[in-house]
């Protein structure tokens, strides 16, 4: 990776205008830089509101919550909702984070570094030197272009917009009802961007670029292993790698500010998210993404399996795969938590690790959508079980013998036509619904008993 030159750093602020005027802003907003001391202010934010009408749409009880994490924000002085609408909106909260994160990493200072990380406890704090990496990245791909920046910013905007009822009401009108808030984005982009404001206002060349890069690879389901080495096949097929690596680290970019404001609806001072070892696994899936370019899906995914099964300390043996994706999706990165997914993968019966053979293996190639929200109910079993008194050790041997077991009978079940919906490939199997029911209540997981809804929902019958 090119080195930064510092020289540009101190003067970034002084020439955002001028560079500005080479690359104008949306007709209906003025674009700045804004200073750590008005970033995430209330007039900030309401400006924000009026340069993006789409951040209005997540201002709204019909958009569609993740359920990952506390339902409830505990610090409501801090709710920018709150203070707009006098109601705390999740989803929102998130959005405006990510790109809260996206300047305290363009920022790059001291102060910037110390706001970014202020959540996080000393033991998985991201470090100094990592956040600078992550600095120089970012302006490596941004290079003093304000055009650049604010791109970034509606890229981030618009990956929320599928939780929005009014995105999608729109979108139902062209036959996009993807459940997938990524994949939804992707389908209105090449069937119906003019749904959204701020896309039709943004520059061709911004247009352009969104236009390429979405949709290609879900971040999320690399770094988790939700799927198999066919969530790697359209970015493989689509030449976009043997082109500019670096034109792609845009994408990656985006993904990274997304992930730091994931859980800003439980209080938005501070990325909880974007840890030491959260940063070193996105920096793993870069890897796994560059090597793709001379490999097949298939060796890029083990290639990235297996940087995380060493964090892990896993055998090199058949089911090295299996738990190294659930330490993935449950961001499990030390070897004491490899020794407790290995036990409670040997307490198993024959049959319940063949389900989790047959089901799970990271390295077998699906034909359907990948299943959404898979982790979430993993995290919030371990989460809210630990909360219950349960050691680290005792909850992530719950979510292989348990939380994990599930999940494989459920993707069993509707893979061979045995649920209550027909199996449709080209339609995504949504977790987050039960995810929110296993945070709040982890005892239904022993009754295996569950529906899936009209919009394929799965739903644990209590």
């Amino acid at each position: 990776m090119k080195k930064i030159n510092y020289f540009y750093k101190s003067i970034f602020f002084h020439a955002a205008i001028s560079f500005f005027l080479l690359f104008p802003a949306p007709a209906n907003a003025t674009f700045t830089v804004p200073a750590l001391s008005e970033l995430g202010e209330k007039s900030w934010v309401e400006n924000k509101i009026k340069e993006y009408p789409e951040l209005e749409w997540l201002l709204s009880d019909a958009v569609q919550h993740t359920q990952e994490g506390k339902s409830e924000q505990y610090k409501y002085e801090h709710s920018w909702s709150k203070k707009l609408k006098g109601k705390h909106y999740p989803e929102f909260e998130r959005t405006i984070l990510s790109i809260v994160s996206l300047h305290l990493i363009v920022n790059g200072s001291d102060q910037a570094y110390k706001r970014f990380t202020s959540l996080q406890p000393q033991k998985d704090k991201l470090s100094l030197v990592s956040f600078k990496r992550l600095h120089e990245f970012a302006n490596s791909i941004i290079e003093n272009d304000l055009h650049f920046l604010q791109t970034l910013e509606v890229n981030l905007i618009l990956g929320d917009m599928g939780k929005t009822q009014t995105a999608r009401l729109k979108a139902k009108k062209y036959g996009i009802i993807e459940s997938d808030h990524d994949i939804f984005l992707d389908a209105c982009l090449k069937k119906c961007p003019g749904i959204f404001p701020t896309f039709l206002s943004i520059s061709d060349k911004a247009k352009k670029i969104l236009k390429k890069v979405n949709g290609l690879v879900h971040f999320g389901h690399v770094t988790h292993v939700e799927g198999g080495p066919e969530i790697l096949t359209k970015l493989k097929q689509s030449g976009t790698l043997d082109k500019d690596l670096k034109e792609f680290d845009f994408e990656i970019l985006t993904h990274i500010c997304d992930v730091s404001g994931a859980r800003g609806h439980e209080d938005n001072s501070g990325s909880k998210v974007l840890t030491e070892n959260t940063f070193k696994s996105i920096e793993s899936v870069k890897e796994a993404i560059h090597f793709l370019k001379e490999h097949s899906e298939k060796e890029a995914m083990e290639h990235y399996i297996h940087a995380r099964a060493n964090l892990l300390g896993l055998d090199k043996n058949k089911q090295i795969y299996i738990l190294a994706r659930i330490g993935s999706m449950l961001r499990l990165f030390s070897k004491e938590e490899g020794k407790a997914l290995k036990d409670a993968y040997a307490s198993l019966s024959f049959d319940q690790k063949m389900l989790l053979q047959e089901e799970l293996d990271p390295l077998t190639y699906r034909t359907e959508r990948t299943p959404t929200y898979v982790p979430a109910l993993l995290v919030n079993l371990s989460s809210t079980l630990e909360k219950q008194g349960l050691t680290r050790y005792q909850a992530i041997q719950e979510c292989i013998t348990k939380g994990s077991v599930f999940i494989a009978q459920v993707l069993r079940a509707y893979r061979t036509g045995k649920t209550n919906v027909p199996y449709n490939p080209q339609l995504t199997l949504n977790f987050n619904k039960a995810a929110g029911q296993v945070r709040d209540n982890p005892a239904l997981l022993n009754n295996i008993s569950f529906k899936i809804d009209s919009d394929l929902n799965v739903i644990i019958i209590k």
